[in-house]
């Protein structure tokens, strides 16, 4: 399968100039597409190019994958210095992408990764990838030990960390292979990435392309098209299309069904725009005024006067992911789905009158490498606790785009695409004025539908237009 990279990299900026989506999580792209020279460029914004050292080390064209690395020669010094990976532990992501033509025997030869420190043949931590096993020795050290790579065979290989649930798993052309769940003792900082061998040992024979690793936990979706070809580095999303759960999100999860978030239990404090640094999707919390002073809804400090619709602030259970009221809305039939019944589906974002809420759009756009369609929800007034009335309010980038007063065991349906071109989400639940009492508000299904970025609009070329009749 021959490349054709250079004009799928101009297409993929323009997709994302047009519809804002920004391209994070990708450290490094080297298509190693070189003819000559011992630089192999890095196509990843603001990454490291590798150098080429060896004389045994050479650019050549492959029947199949077209230009290639070849690693010429066993056991004597080539390999490619890419720079320091990033500090991998319990709690980050990571994915390494690469097509590989194995030409020697099994070995401990490192294909990609490290196996001293930079500056000396020393140290107990290490990563790489070799022909029989992908090993991480990181406390505790858990080893991926997959069918030995066969000879003269191009292999799309991946391995992709996810620190959501603690998994490590390896794919060979574009399949998971072993998956493992681990919990990391210590953090791995400061270390190189190399191709074709450490700098001090370990050199490995065979040919490479389309070397690629990220610091995000790519989908098996977004594997698949590196393997047959349909994505490549810059285009792969670093997230699944279709739904991002905003309950997951609140909870400290990665917006996946079913969630992994734990509860989240934000809440709110009167006169106070509530932040939360470590959570990257939940822009801030806020307490709906009970005065004729309007209170801060967003990041950006845009403002809003609740206080015809609410009577007491900040009143009650924190934001949830999940249920934390004493009665769940959903057995009551009505618009909202059982989300205890069916998790894997279905998802509910709790809080208790009065209390607000916004959302970072752009840190999911980030995080996901998508491009956001609508956002949808059924938002409502728990129907098993009698008495209880809300209002409730939907804000982009601080316009009220949607709402509803003294909504009363019932719920709403809506739907809300101006969160395509928005930067902040903000969902406000007020008493109704009448008291917090019952006030038992929710939002079911609280969902951002994701999709791929638009194609870029059709470049007219310039000229004279000549028409014939």
């Amino acid at each position: 399968m021959f490349k054709i990279k250079c004009v799928v990299a101009f297409l993929v900026t323009s997709a994302s100039a047009l519809c804002g989506v920004a391209r994070a999580g990708l450290l490094g792209y080297w298509p190693l597409d070189e003819t000559s020279g011992t630089v192999a460029t890095n196509l990843a914004s603001g990454g490291t190019n590798g150098i080429l050292v060896g004389t045994g080390i050479s650019w050549m064209n492959d029947p199949v994958r077209g230009q290639v690395l070849s690693f010429g020669s066993a056991g004597i010094t080539n390999y490619v210095d890419a720079g320091i990976l990033p500090p991998i532990g319990n709690a980050t992501d990571f994915t390494w992408s690469f097509w590989a033509y194995h030409q020697d025997a099994a070995n401990n030869g490192v294909i990609l990764g490290n196996r001293y420190n930079s500056d000396s043949q020393a140290g107990s931590q290490w990563i790489k990838f070799t022909p029989t096993k992908f090993e991480c020795n990181i406390g505790p050290s858990p080893h991926l030990d997959y069918a030995d790579l066969p000879k003269d065979q191009w292999i799309h290989h991946a391995v992709v960390k996810r620190a959501v649930d603690r998994s490590l798993t390896y794919y060979r052309n574009g399949v998971a292979v072993i998956t493992t769940n681990v919990t990391f003792t210590s953090t791995a900082t400061g270390r190189p990435f190399y191709m074709g061998g450490d700098k001090f040992a370990e050199w490995w024979m065979g040919r490479l392309d389309d070397v690629a690793i990220w610091d995000s936990a790519l989908p098996a979706d977004s594997i698949a098209g590196l393997a047959d070809g349909t994505l490549t580095p810059l285009t792969a999303p670093l997230y699944k299309v279709g739904v991002f759960d905003l309950a997951d999100a609140v909870g400290g999860g990665d917006g996946t069904l079913p969630g992994l978030g734990g509860a989240g239990n934000l809440g709110v404090t009167m006169g106070v725009y509530k932040t939360f640094p470590n959570n990257r999707f939940v822009d801030g919390v806020f307490a709906p005024n009970t005065n004729d002073v309007a209170c801060v809804i967003d990041g950006a400090g845009r403002t809003y006067d609740f206080n015809d619709q609410n009577s007491t602030g900040g009143a009650g259970l924190p934001w949830c992911n999940g249920l934390n009221m004493d009665t769940d809305p959903s057995v009551a039939g009505g618009l909202l789905p059982n989300f205890n019944g069916d998790p894997e589906n279905h998802s509910l974002l709790s809080g208790h009158a009065s209390k607000g809420i916004t959302f970072d759009l752009e840190a999911v756009r980030a995080a996901t490498g998508l491009y956001i369609e609508s956002f949808t929800a059924t938002i409502g007034d728990s129907r098993p606790k009698a008495g209880g009335s809300i209002s409730y309010f939907v804000f982009v980038d601080g316009v009220l785009v949607t709402n509803r007063f003294n909504v009363r065991d019932s719920e709403d349906f809506i739907t809300v695409t101006e969160v395509s071109s928005g930067r902040y989400l903000s969902i406000a639940i007020t008493d109704a004025n009448d008291g917090t009492i019952c006030d038992h508000g929710y939002l079911g299904d609280p969902f951002l539908h994701l999709t791929l970025p638009p194609p870029p609009s059709p470049v007219h070329p310039k000229g004279t237009e000549i028409f014939i009749r």
